[in-house]
């Protein structure tokens, strides 16, 4: 089942505010680059349109205490039934990364952002309060779909892939 939010106007009445759509991706991105816990306050942000191998951008990338990425993937409206594949695809290239990698994605991001902490043990250890474990980064990730509204679709597979991790497996 999708998280879903909902955000009220306190007075003599409480009323929910009405859901709006973006016009444009870059809005949303821009709002968590700058805040990342309006998605978890457990969680670095680490880099924003990676490029990957294949000729694609992840729209960011995160990581939390324990070492596990985080694939985030933002759509500015309701998602399309392959918003899944296109995750499931970043996910595969993300779990074949070096901590090295994920060391130069962020040293990039820091840069580009002009972030106090310009590495990534430096940035690790101010959020998480310990040095990084380097045999436990990308040892697990998770894959995350931001959007205003999940397609009926969507979140079958979703919900399919969240309670039966065990049944993914692939033939040649």
């Amino acid at each position: 089942m999708a998280v879903r939010h909902g955000i009220w106007k306190i007075g003599d009445k409480p009323q929910t505010l009405a859901t709006v759509k973006l016009e444009r991706e870059y809005l949303l991105e821009d709002q968590i680059t700058k805040d990342i816990s309006i998605l978890s306050d457990h969680w670095l942000l680490i880099g924003r349109q990676v490029y990957t191998d294949f000729g694609k951008y992840i729209d960011l990338l995160a990581i939390d205490a324990t070492g596990s990425i985080i694939i985030i993937e933002l759509k500015k409206h309701k998602t399309p039934r392959d918003v899944v594949a296109q995750t499931i695809d970043y996910a595969a290239w993300v779990e074949n990364l070096s901590s090295e990698k994920f060391v130069q994605i962020y040293a990039d991001f820091a840069a580009n952002h002009r972030l106090p902490d310009l590495t990534f043990d430096q940035a690790f250890k101010a959020k998480f309060g310990a040095a990084p474990v380097e045999d436990e980064i990308n040892s697990f990730h998770q894959m995350v779909i931001v959007a205003a509204e999940l397609d009926a679709s969507t979140e079958r597979i979703i919900n399919y892939l969240n309670d039966k991790p065990e049944s993914v497996t692939s033939t040649s």
